[in-house]
């Protein structure tokens, strides 16, 4: 309810320009005036600004004849006030107020312009008054004075040493004049006056009053008919009297029971607590009893040992605030609390961050002695043990023992109707503190959350339905998050001026219009327009009080107010939409002050000072007129001792018992009950359903100990609808729920009724860890604030050497505890249809979670039997929601181990539980499973089942989950697979700890999984051996070789160290042991490694077989899977295709493209159905007999290739022959005329730069066609060849792109193909074939030839958008036909090499009837060499190199028939099984 915010601020009361320890201060009634005493003097001070005023210093004779100055204390009316010194005797003073002078504060301006003050801000408006002090006279009693205190506006009471109570009138005071009181009103000897031990006055006068007894301390309380005291032997006792005369014949008192060791007491007026500290650091907290008036034990307000470890001291100093919301405490070791009114902890010092150098329990900076509330309770003046050193300036506000820590508190505490509102609104003494959660960070992701059950709900408008899930989503994600990120308006100077402070605040439903009031007058402020609004005429602002609180309704400010001018009570109600102004706003006259008022929909009721609740019926007219009539009125005078007594009251249409509301017909906006907090308890008054009227007669008392409520009217259908929430301290959260009948009951009147004898609502109480402020019922939340603390510094003499406040918001779901409740009582049902109504809540798992947890935690480590376990009809319970594989596994995993038997022998075995979570497809459930198998089974058990869950993740595609169960795997010891599992027998709460060391495990897998991937067995490339040159093959072989020599020598220096050794037998045997040892666990390690790399292999064989290469790529990337190798593999096995169109068609639809099917126009499908493949391919191979011309591809590539090209070892030569640089001129042209050219410069221009070049020197004129071809005879007319770019998206192409290159490096010629025909990708194309020629595979060659006819053939029959790219094609299909022709007629077939890599392949001779001279293009015979002629050939020593381009120079001549002869000498065994690219 209250809590500190920025630093305690260190004050200087004494004299102006000296320094002296204050031992009192003291407000006067209104809060406005501060009086401080030090040993001689008194000041007195204005609360805002905090400036002196007056002074008055004591002689230093009457300080050594009367005493020094100890207590101080006002008269009600701030006239006079008196000091009781050390000696018993009271010093009278008189406050003079001078009207004629202008105030305290002369404000002129200096002479310079440039420092003149042009704004009226700059001024201090507030007129501090200018007084003057003077000493009346001292007066002495015949008995020395303990103790004094006001009873009434003119008497005060006076305890005196002999045990006397003196009551004495002020004026009595000031007409002494030889200061000798000897007659006063009344003097009651306590001794003579019984005292009983308890409430029911039966036991009188034990013990008696000692004759050294007297009273040391004493408040007294009108509410209260009485004096809380504390005897000087620590004795508490209550005296009670029944007349304000204080007779003794009226008079009586009570011990308090339990209470021996009391210090100091206070009264709560509002509530009529007693608050009693003792020496034992707690503090008792009594009730008055309304039947008898004795005393109730309330509750205790005790530290516990986990906020304090040391002893605090006795209780030196307690004091409630002036609303009677908040007590805080202080002890004599130093240190001070804040405690609700019922015993809730807001906050304490202890936990404050001193620094390291400060112990708060041995040497506390706060030594507090006295305590002190200012103005509303906005600060609080604490004053501490202090001695002055020398060293210290008087002058400093540091040499000081007093301390003002400034408060926010809720809006609660003095505008109860707020309670309704689901914002967090705080104010301060100028400023609102408002938490709406609009700029927090949200917990939980997305803007919608679908529970599995809600998939048959159905959504009539689904844009709508968007709409609300957004917001609600954002709701709950801010009311999750705890922030420190408070929204903080300042009030206007020129209202807070002179009308400091705030005293009442309000925030409208939605959160966008504030409204408060301050001394007088009213303001509000508008979040949209970020502006404040005041009233234009300023004495109409001054006109009116308000009083008994603000609320909004309708767009209308609702308050109550005193009417200055016209000296009247009103109720007001201005319009937000217009200025404040009078003309616009509605009044209604009321017989007496207003207390507290409250809304229900329209309806508004007013409670005041008479005694009286009326209820108004409000009617909106227009945007400023309001139409208002009084439904009825209600005397509750006898409900209370004075209607100030009464915190909080509203309307409701609450019933007690649902039936009789139904059977009446009454509808949710009648106003059927009104519910009052009258001193804490709660009173429900409802209507005579036989009159129809309220009574008061008919009030029933539901709970006590309250010290707010809310109420739960939801429009909804909600089971937790018309509920009644209580909050009552220490005792907890309390709520007040309907219990629902069963569909079989159903609601009947008069005698059909069935079970009318049941109960009709349950009050159910469960604690919460914050105080509650703001409860949002359909999001089952509460929210609260918490207090934090920083150091700035450790510097003592610093002006913030103390921490700096904070606040916090929290939130704590309470779903769980009502559940329990519920499901303990028996009322499944109940239970059930209120966690039905929430399980859309994304929290609502973990809710169910806290619920099992709470329950598993009390009832396995109870030590007492227990009869009726609740955790079976708990587990029930959740087993009803899907989440329960889930909530069993989330608390197993965050409860201790030894628990798990107990929760499992319920929730059934772990691996039946597993199985299930199979079944449903709960894959990340299961996984967690694994953990408790573990450790609750054998390892082989885990093994098997996490090897289950590892082939079921692969086949989802749960790539993370399957990395984790990876390893998972490889952490299991092997040599804990048969050993059973221990771990359960013994309680890790108990179990002592090992002396020796467990074994550590040096599987360097565990290390990775713990510290990252220290190393790695095999290479992360994507190049294989096999493919490496012959030259690093042979080098890597001879490492190996050395490596395995080295290992022989090893192992025969051991066997040799073992000889010298072998006089110790032991030794030896231990080292055969371990040699053996290491030799089982590496092979274990093996299989392990074996088992996982078989699944994942025999995964990726079916993912390649389905044509899922996207999932394949990301299986390789998540799981560390050496993609590559694997394809070299398999490369003639499940990498390779009979059927490319098939291929083609089932990628696309695994990418989800559309289909390879163009829709086009009818002209276009006549000409192109006009035209076949055969047509095609006859004009084809007639243009290319007529002419051959040289070209070399400039279409697009994969970016992968251009550096694996440029830079290729051979295996027979030490030169490495570059690629030569492209040249822009170097394009594939099919045609020379402009329309044709046209079409295909814009499909070469749209794919990548990139070089596609034959390197066999032999076929390089045979890729292109003569440049007079026809544009009719490729096609290129009929179909635009850019349309196909657009088919793959850029992240796709970039994905099918890498995979390309995987392919190609493991030589799988068919993937490859298909994927660069997908990409459209020529000079991909155009290096396969190149290098499958290169590698004289004449049966790869021909399977290639008919694939790719046999695609072209498709791509004829339908309008097909691979169709253009597949005639570019024509002249690489040529290029493999005439191979395979020259091939055939040269005989070389058998003598075909296989080579493993392009930089292995070798060059081979051509057609002896090709004109050589006729392959070299017209553009590049300037740049061949003269050397080349048409037998001409390189050398035998290069035969195998890789050639770039025509442009390498360094080729010798030789004579094609020794090419033909020495062919022989490079025959490969493998000829016949493949070819390999790249």
């Amino acid at each position: 309810m209250y809590f500190p915010v920025g630093w305690p601020k260190a004050v200087n009361l004494a004299l102006p320009g000296e320094s002296a320890v204050i031992n009192y201060i003291c407000c006067d009634a209104v809060k406005i005036l501060v009086a401080a005493i030090a040993d001689d003097f008194l000041g007195i001070w204005y609360a805002n600004p905090l400036i002196p005023i007056s002074f008055y210093r004591r002689s230093a004779q009457s300080v050594i004849d009367l005493g020094v100055n100890k207590v101080i204390i006002w008269k009600p009316d701030s006239r006079q006030l008196a000091i009781l010194t050390s000696a018993g005797v009271l010093l009278l003073y008189q406050i003079d107020f001078d009207a004629n002078e202008n105030g305290v504060l002369t404000q002129t301006d200096p002479p310079s312009l440039n420092l003149k003050r042009d704004s009226a801000e700059l001024f201090i408006k507030e007129n501090i008054p200018r007084l003057s002090l003077k000493e009346l006279r001292n007066i002495k009693f015949s008995s020395t004075v303990s103790t004094v205190c006001c009873v009434s506006l003119s008497e005060m009471l006076i305890a005196t040493k002999d045990c006397h109570l003196i009551r004495i009138e002020w004026s009595d005071l000031d007409a002494s004049s030889d200061g000798n009181i000897e007659e006063p009103i009344s003097s009651i000897n306590l001794r003579n006056i019984p005292f009983f031990v308890n409430s029911n006055f039966n036991q009188k006068n034990l013990p008696a009053i000692g004759m050294n007894s007297y009273v040391s301390t004493l408040e007294y309380s009108p509410f209260l008919g009485g004096c809380p005291a504390v005897f000087n032997d620590n004795r508490a006792g209550f005296i009670i009297a029944s007349h304000l005369r204080f007779e003794a014949q009226n008079m009586h008192g009570l011990w308090v029971q339990g209470v021996e060791d009391a210090t100091v007491c206070s009264v709560n007026h509002k509530f009529r607590l007693l608050a009693f500290g003792r020496c034992n650091s707690d503090v008792a907290v009594y009730g008055i009893e309304d039947l008898n008036g004795g005393l109730e034990y309330s509750h205790k307000l005790s530290l516990s040992s986990s906020i304090i470890p040391g002893l605090l001291g006795a209780v030196n100093e307690l004091k409630w605030s002036p609303d009677g919301c908040v007590l805080v405490v202080a002890w004599e070791n130093g240190g001070f609390s804040l405690w609700s009114t019922f015993g809730t902890l807001l906050m304490s010092s202890f936990t404050w961050d001193f620094g390291l150098n400060i112990d708060v329990v041995r040497q506390n900076p706060l030594q507090i002695n006295r305590l002190e509330w200012s103005t509303e309770g906005y600060q609080l003046f604490m004053t501490c043990k202090y001695e002055l050193s020398a060293n210290k300036e008087p002058n400093d506000d540091i040499n000081t023992n007093v301390f003002q820590l400034s408060f926010v508190k809720s809006t609660l505490s003095l505008n109860p109707c707020m309670a309704s509102q689901p914002h967090i609104l705080l104010q301060g003494d100028d400023t609102i503190y408002l938490n709406q959660g609009g700029n927090l960070e949200k917990i939980y992701f997305g803007s919608k959350f679908t529970f599995p059950n809600n998939s048959h709900e159905k959504i009539d408008n689904k844009a709508n339905s968007e709409n609300m899930e957004i917001k609600k989503s954002i709701d709950i994600s801010n009311i999750l998050a705890e922030s420190k990120y408070w929204c903080i308006l300042q009030l206007p100077l020129t209202y807070a001026a002179t009308n400091w402070p705030i005293r009442y605040s309000a925030i409208d439903p939605q959160g966008l219009h504030i409204a408060v009031a301050g001394r007088t007058g009213l303001a509000h402020y508008s979040m949209i327009t970020k502006r404040w609004k005041l009233f234009g005429n300023e004495t109409q602002e001054k006109d009116f009080v308000v009083s008994g609180g603000l609320i909004w309704w309708n767009g209308f400010i609702v308050l109550g107010c005193y009417s200055l001018l016209d000296r009247t009570d009103e109720i007001r109600c201005y319009p937000e939409e217009y200025k404040l102004d009078n003309q616009f706003g509605n009044k209604i006259q009321v017989r007496a002050p207003v207390i507290s008022l409250n809304m229900f929909n329209d309806q508004l009721i007013v409670l005041t000072a008479d005694g009286f609740i009326t209820l108004f019926a409000l009617k909106k007219i227009n945007s400023y007129t309001l139409n208002v009539e009084v439904a009825y009125d209600l005397d509750v005078k006898g409900m209370c001792v004075h209607p100030a007594c009464i915190v909080s009251l509203t309307v409701t249409n609450l019933h007690s018992d649902v039936t009789k509301s139904v059977s009446v017909g009454k509808t949710d906006d009648t106003a059927q009950t009104i519910i009052v907090n009258v001193c804490g308890r709660i009173m429900m008054i409802q209507r005579d359903f036989r009159t129809n009227v309220i009574n008061s007669m008919m009030a029933s008392c539901l709970a006590s100990c309250v010290e707010c409520f809310w109420l739960s009217n939801g429009d909804d259908k909600s089971p937790m609808r018309d509920c009644l929430w209580l909050y009552s301290g220490a005792h907890g959260m309390r709520v007040w729920l309907p219990i629902l009948p069963p569909p079989t009951e159903q609601i009947r009147d008069g005698p059909h009724r069935l079970h009318t004898f049941m109960s009709k609502r349950i009050m159910l109480t469960f604690p919460l860890k914050l105080y509650p402020l703001v409860i949002l019922f359909d999001n089952v939340i509460v929210l609260g604030i918490e207090n934090e603390t920083t150091l700035y510094t450790n510097e003592s003499q610093s002006h913030f050497s103390l921490p700096f406040c904070l606040l916090e918001r929290k939130s704590q779901v309470y779903l769980h505890k009502i559940l329990r409740q519920l499901i303990k009582r028996n009322l499944g049902y109940s239970a059930w249809e209120i966690a039905k109504s929430c399980r859309s809540l994304p929290y609502f798992p973990h809710s169910l979670e806290l619920l099992l947890h709470e329950v598993l935690e009390d009832e396995a480590t109870s030590k007492e039997p227990i009869p009726d376990a609740l955790l079976p009809s708990i587990l029930d319970f959740i087993r009803e929601f899907p989440v329960y594989l889930q909530t069993i596994v989330q608390c197993a995993r965050k409860t201790e181990i030894a628990l798990w038997p107990y929760l499992f022998a319920k929730a059934g075995k772990p691996k039946d539980l597993f199985q299930q979570c199979l079944q449903s497809e709960e894959l990340d459930t299961a996984a967690s499973y694994l953990i408790i198998l573990q450790n609750m089974e054998p390892s082989h058990v885990s093994k098997n089942h996490a090897t289950q869950l590892l082939d079921i993740a692969l086949q989802n595609g749960k790539w993370e989950l399957a990395k984790d169960l990876i390893r998972f795997l490889k952490a299991i010891d092997p040599n804990e697979i048969d050993s059973p599992r221990s771990s359960l027998i013994v309680n890790l709460k108990i179990a002592p700890q090992s002396q020796a060391q467990s074994q550590v495990n040096q599987n360097p897998e565990v290390f990775n999984m713990i510290l990252g991937p220290i190393g790695r067995e095999r290479s992360f490339s994507t190049t294989v051996i096999s493919n490496l040159p012959k030259e690093k093959r042979e080098k890597i072989g001879n490492l190996q070789t050395a490596a395995g020599s080295v290992t022989s020598t090893s192992g025969n220096i051991i066997s040799n160290d073992s000889g010298v050794l072998s006089s110790n037998s032991n030794t030896v045997g231990q080292i055969v042991m371990r040699r053996k040892n290491e030799r089982s666990n590496s092979t274990k390690e093996r299989k392990e490694t074996f088992c996982i790399e078989s699944i994942l292999q025999r995964h990726a064989r079916t993912l390649l077989q389905q044509y899922k290469l996207i999932e394949l790529g990301y299986m390789s990337a998540y799981l560390d899977f050496h993609l590559v190798a694997w394809l070299f593999q398999e490369a003639d096995h499940a990498a390779k295709l009979d059927d490319y169109v098939t291929t083609l068609i089932c990628l696309h639809e695994q990418l989800k493209l559309s289909i390879p099917f163009s829709q086009t126009t009818s002209e276009e499908a006549h000409l192109t159905t006009n035209y076949d493949y055969n047509q095609f391919q006859t004009q084809f191979l007639l243009d290319n007999r007529q002419n051959y011309q040289r070209a070399s591809s400039h279409t697009s590539e994969s970016g992968y290739f251009s550096l694996a090209l440029m830079d290729t070892p051979t295996s027979n030569s030490n030169r490495q022959p570059k690629m030569s640089s492209i040249k822009h001129s170097e394009t594939l042209n099919y045609v020379s005329s402009s329309s044709q050219a046209a079409v295909h410069t814009d499909f070469v221009n749209s794919r990548s730069n990139s070089q596609f070049t034959l390197d066999n020197s032999g076929y390089r004129g045979l890729c292109s066609p003569r440049n007079d071809v026809p544009a009719i005879s490729l096609g290129l007319d009929c179909l635009d060849c850019t349309d196909h770019s657009r088919i793959l998206p850029e992240k796709l192409s970039i994905k099918i792109r890498y995979l390309l290159q995987l392919f190609i490096e493991a030589n799988c010629i068919d993937y490859a193909l298909v994927l660069s025909i997908l990409l459209q990708d020529a000079a991909s194309i155009g290096r396969i074939i190149n290098g499958v020629i290169r590698s004289e595979c004449l049966d790869t060659c021909i399977c290639i030839e008919n694939a790719l006819k046999q695609l072209t053939q498709w791509s004829f029959e339908r309008e097909c958008l691979y169709r253009p790219f597949m005639i570019i094609l024509q002249p690489q299909i040529y290029l493999l036909n005439q191979y395979i022709l020259s091939s055939a007629k040269s005989g070389t077939n058998s003598n075909l090499v296989r080579m493993s890599s392009i930089s292995d392949t070798c060059q081979e001779d051509v057609e002896e009837n090709v004109d050589l001279n006729n392959l070299i293009p017209s553009s590049r015979n300037s740049i061949v060499n003269s050397n080349w002629t048409k037998d001409g050939y390189p050398s035998e020593i290069n035969r195998f190199n890789r050639q770039a381009s025509l442009d390498s120079t360094n080729n010798a001549n030789i004579q094609n028939n020794n090419v033909k002869k020495n062919s022989k000498e490079y025959l490969s065994p493998n000829q016949n099984k493949g070819c390999a690219v790249m």
